[in-house]
Formats: structure tokens, C-alpha cells, sequence
């Protein structure tokens, strides 16, 4: 029987073969490059789940208020903050526990213990922006809700003056404010009712925010627009424009007779204009 003599070089062979620093070196940058291509997708694609998560949220609130309004004779709800005191949990930020009128279409008792129980509230893109000392807690965390109501609508009744120049238009708000109903407010498919937190400060005239409260407010990652619903239940992805009562894509104001005083009081203050150059 022949024998076979293995050399050092042979046995060598038979070693396990690695990867060489180059290589090593050539994968890495192969992978850096690729996730440097797929990441700002994949943050695309989950922004924009996150949007789409926020929109069904805020559809179903609309379609809650449509519920109390049929329940309440048309009448909206209207309290002391009530744009923030409508739904949702009883919040960190909130003294006493309010009562949440519109819980209860979501199965939900008034006044909610756990910030957990209450998600239908929450956008998934909150990340604060409520002016003052919880500028950087979640605003669901604070109020109980990351939604704002137009509180033209749904709010504590008057809205007060905002500025010389619109003192004619809001004195005359205040006085059809309180007690509003249904039946008195124009076209349900242009008015908006409630949305993202921030889009309330955006539009008031004469609030101007600061730019970290700003890019902290614009959950969505574009200037100016917010998700809101519309009174009829639908919902859009809206750029908000400042001091805009009435525009040809949506009306902030409820009342069709003011619009005529409102587009000359904007014409003439000039906080913003429509992009299609039209109010």
C-alpha cells in the first residue's frame, strides 16, 4: 500500500480560506453604499406610513363628530379649551379631568387613565412643538390628543380680537361663535374641523412661531402643512396659509356671510398669499 506524505504546504491547503483585509475593506464600503441608497427610502416609506396612520386617525374623529352633532341637534361642543378637552386621555398638562365628550363613540369612558388607552388620538409623527415648558413632549402626552379643533367651531365660544386690522371681522365672529350650529355654517366638504396640533398656530394672524417650534410642530416633514379633516369627514394633506380665513381649497370660517369682509380684510393685511394667487 502506497503512502502519501502531506508537506507543510499541503496541509496548508487544507486550511480554512478567509476573507483578506482588502476585501473585507471592499464589502464594507459595497454596504455602506447600499444602505446609503436605501435609507432615505426606507425613512421615506415610513414617513409616509405614518401620515397615512394619522389621516385614518383623524378621519374616524371626523366621522365621531358627525355622530355627536346627529346626537347633540347639530350643536358643537364648546367649553373652556375644548379645542384640546374634546378626546382622547386626560393628559399630563391639563388641570382637573375634563370630560371628553367624544370618547364615548370610540367606546371609550370621559375621562381616560392611560395615556396607552387612547391611541385613536395620537399621530404617530408627534413629536411636540406646544409652545412654552413641554416644547419637546409629545403633545398627546400633554393634552391627551396631538389633534386641534378649528375653534371657530368646537372651542371656548369667542375667539377674541386678533389685530387691529381684523377687529371688524372677529368682533363679528365672537357674536355668532357662541352656541354655533350645524345649520349655520357654509359648505361642510371646504370647512375644516380638526387637525395636526400645529396647523391652528400656523393660520392665527398675528402668531408668529419661532423656527425650532416650527420644524418640532410640522410632524409630516413639510413647511406649512398639516394633516386635517374636513366637516364632511374627509381628510387631506394641507399647506396651512397664515391669516387665510377663506381660500379656494378650504375656509377656516364657518360663516359663508363674512366671506365677502374677510377676503378684502386679507387682500389688505397680506399675511400670506394663495399659491394659485386667488383667496
Amino acid at each position: 500500500m502506497e503512502t502519501i506524505k502531506l508537506t507543510i504546504c499541503d496541509k496548508k491547503r487544507r486550511c480554512f480560506y478567509g476573507f483578506s483585509l482588502m476585501e473585507l475593506l471592499v464589502i464594507t464600503a459595497v454596504v455602506a453604499v447600499i444602505l446609503a441608497v436605501l435609507l432615505p427610502s426606507l425613512q421615506k416609506v415610513r414617513s409616509a406610513i405614518r401620515r397615512t396612520v394619522c389621516q385614518s386617525n383623524l378621519r374616524q374623529i371626523a366621522i365621531a363628530w358627525i355622530a355627536y352633532l346627529d346626537d347633540n341637534n347639530g350643536a358643537f361642543y364648546q367649553g373652556g379649551n375644548a379645542n384640546m378637552k374634546y378626546g382622547g386621555w386626560k393628559g399630563n398638562g391639563m388641570l382637573g379631568e375634563p370630560l371628553r365628550p367624544l370618547n364615548r363613540y370610540f367606546n371609550l369612558p370621559m375621562v381616560v387613565e392611560k395615556e396607552n388607552d387612547a391611541r385613536i388620538f395620537c399621530c404617530p409623527s408627534d413629536r411636540g412643538g406646544a409652545p412654552g415648558p413641554w416644547l419637546y413632549e409629545k403633545v398627546y402626552r400633554i393634552y391627551g390628543t396631538s389633534y386641534n379643533t378649528n375653534f371657530f367651531l368646537i372651542g371656548p365660544g369667542e375667539c377674541g380680537i386678533f389685530s387691529s386690522e381684523t377687529a371688524t371681522l372677529d368682533q363679528k365672529i365672537n357674536k355668532r361663535m357662541k352656541n354655533v350650529s350645524i345649520d349655520e355654517v357654509a359648505n361642510p366638504a371646504r370647512l375644516l374641523l380638526v387637525g395636526d396640533y400645529g396647523w391652528l398656530n400656523q393660520w392665527r394672524p398675528t402668531l408668529t412661531l419661532s423656527e425650532e417650534e416650527k420644524e418640532l410642530v410640522e410632524w409630516h416633514g413639510q413647511a406649512d402643512c398639516y394633516n386635517m379633516a374636513f366637516l364632511d369627514g374627509h381628510v387631506k394633506f394641507l399647506n396651512i396659509q397664515k391669516g387665510l380665513y377663506v381660500t379656494s381649497e378650504y375656509c377656516v370660517l364657518p360663516f359663508q356671510e363674512l366671506f365677502s369682509l374677510a377676503n378684502n380684510i386679507q387682500r389688505r393685511c397680506q399675511y400670506s398669499k394663495p399659491k394659485d394667487g386667488k383667496y
